[in-house]
Parts: C-alpha cells; sequence; structure tokens
C-alpha cells in the first residue's frame, strides 16, 4: 500500500518544460515520441479512474472495483510535490488514500489521519518508481506505478485532430497488447487493494483473457508538444455460460481505464498537511485501512479458489 502510494508520489519526469514544433509523423512515431516526453511536464493536475465490472458477482452487487486518483503535482529545483487523492472500493468496502509529498517529505492520510513516511521508504518508492519509462503527462501516473502504458499499444492509426481544454491533440487509436494490459491492471489492483487484491486480480483477469469481445485504447496527444492530455481504455469480456456457475455466477463484465492530464506547467498550490502523526504510528493507519477490506478476499473468493 505505501510503496504504491509513494509511486504515484515520483511520477513526471524532470527538467525544465520544451515544446516540439508541430509536424505529421506517422502514428508509430508519434506514439514513441508521446510515451518519451520525459521533459515536458512541470506541473499541472492528474486524474485516473479505473473501473472492473464483474456482473453475476452478487457479492458486489453490480457495483464495480474502483480506484481513482486525482490532484495538483509541482516541480521546482528538482524536487516534486504532490498532494494526491485516492479511493479504492469493491462491493461494499471502501476506502480513501491521501498522499501528500513536500520536496523530500511525504505524508501518507490513512482512515483521515495523515503520518509522516519514514524517509528510508521514501527513497525506496522513490527510487522504484523513477526507474520505470520517463513517460509524463497523464500517463506518468501509470509509470510512477512502475508500468509502461506504451507497451499496451500495437499498429496505432491517426483519426484526427480534437481539441481538449483549450488544446490542440492528435487522437490516436491503437490495438491493445491484452497480457500486458492485464498484467499491469492486476499491479494496479493489487497493490491498492492490499493482501486481498493479487489473488483476485490474477484469477479474474485470467479469465477476461480468454474471453475479450472489445479492446480499445484512444490516446490524445498534444500536436505543439507531444505530451499525452488524455488516455482511455475500454475492455469488454464475457463468460461462457458453461463457465459461470463455477465462478460464482460471473457472466462478464468491462474494464475502462482513464487518465488525464489539464493545466500543464500552470502553477499549483502544494502545502504540508497540518499536526501529521510521528512515522511511528503509522502502522496504526496501515491497520486500519485493511481492516475496512477485510471483505475484499471474499467478494471474488469463489472465483479465486475456481481458478
Amino acid at each position: 500500500m505505501i510503496g504504491v502510494a509513494l509511486a504515484i508520489a515520483a511520477c513526471g519526469g524532470g527538467g525544465p518544460a520544451k515544446t516540439t514544433a508541430a509536424a505529421k509523423v506517422s502514428p508509430a512515431r508519434l506514439v514513441s515520441q508521446s510515451f518519451s516526453a520525459s521533459d515536458a511536464v512541470n506541473s499541472g493536475e492528474v486524474a485516473l479512474t479505473l473501473d472492473l465490472k464483474l456482473d453475476g458477482i452478487k457479492a458486489l452487487d453490480g457495483k464495480p472495483i474502483a480506484l481513482s486518483i486525482s490532484g495538483p503535482f509541482q516541480r521546482s529545483d528538482g524536487e516534486l510535490s504532490t498532494d494526491l487523492q485516492a479511493t479504492v472500493s469493491a462491493g461494499s468496502s471502501s476506502a480513501k488514500i491521501g498522499l501528500d509529498k513536500i520536496g523530500k517529505n511525504v505524508y501518507l492520510e490513512l482512515a483521515g489521519t495523515f503520518y509522516k513516511v519514514p524517509a528510508r521508504a521514501t527513497a525506496t518508492g522513490a527510487t522504484g518508481a523513477t526507474g520505470a519509462t520517463g513517460a509524463t503527462g497523464a500517463t506518468g501516473l501509470l509509470s510512477g506505478l512502475s508500468i509502461d502504458p506504451a507497451t499496451w499499444l500495437s499498429d496505432p492509426r491517426d483519426v484526427g485532430a480534437k481539441t481538449l481544454g483549450g488544446v490542440l491533440t492528435e487522437h490516436l487509436q491503437a490495438q491493445i497488447n491484452v497480457d500486458n494490459v492485464l498484467n499491469d491492471v492486476a499491479k494496479m489492483i493489487g497493490g491498492a487493494a492490499g493482501s486481498g487484491g493479487p489473488s483476485t486480480s490474477t484469477s479474474v483477469l485470467a479469465l477476461v483473457q480468454s474471453a475479450i469481445t472489445k479492446a480499445q485504447v484512444d490516446v490524445y496527444t498534444g500536436v505543439a508538444d507531444h505530451v499525452v492530455r488524455e488516455f482511455d481504455l475500454d475492455i469488454a469480456f464475457t463468460v461462457p455460460a458453461i463457465a459461470a456457475g463455477a465462478l460464482d455466477g460471473l457472466t462478464g463484465g468491462s474494464l475502462t481505464l482513464d487518465a488525464t492530464l489539464t493545466g500543464l506547467n500552470q502553477p499549483q498550490t502544494i502545502t504540508a498537511p497540518a499536526n501529521p502523526q510521528p512515522s511511528s504510528k503509522l502502522l496504526n493507519g496501515v491497520f486500519a485501512l485493511e481492516s475496512q477490506f477485510g471483505s475484499l478476499a471474499s467478494v471474488v473468493a469463489g472465483l479465486t479458489s475456481a481458478t
């Protein structure tokens, strides 16, 4: 849990902002440029939502397993500051997590209380995250989780220009490398959900892979600077009737992921939380958070045992 939050804080790349002269290039080249623009983003606001809907699972009551992360970030003198809020939910279980990173200091909000994160944990998380891909913009939030969305795309095509938030972008669509996508989604769900996540995501997503009926990705990258402003993933699957009974009633579902960047290189105000608890009390918050997900493992226990 802490590792994922610290990794998010390290997203964004480094160096001064710059732009690239607009030029018509091949879709494959544009994808490459967009996912390697590591020095074009100094500040802005990021938002990521991920929904995994599992139709027929009574314990979920028609609700998706969901993860959302949003907030501003600002880089100054080589240090990244950010104020991120995350919500993770599954069925009736839900929890909110906050992450403030001010220079080298990191604060984690668990169950409504901020805790200062030990320096050794901060160093470990930052090192692991910055070794990812250097992707920035909307995809920086993913690369901060050691996820490279560039590996999700194949055979991209240019479908025209679109203005997003006052910025002219090139809209690219591509085929999806399903293996890579589902492996990375398992990382996100498993890291956010704690001990219940990995087994759940491994079994369910393996089923998704064999039953895909739709798989599409849309990327919107700035015409002038090649910074990704929006990244949308949409996958649907249907479970064969013969397997539904053995999978706790699962009949199909969908996976959507949307990541956006707004306010590129506009100044952000980010301050440290008031009266954070010392790092020595951090485990209290971790245990409180994990208790909220006591039912998460059982939500799809049938799926896990069946696979």
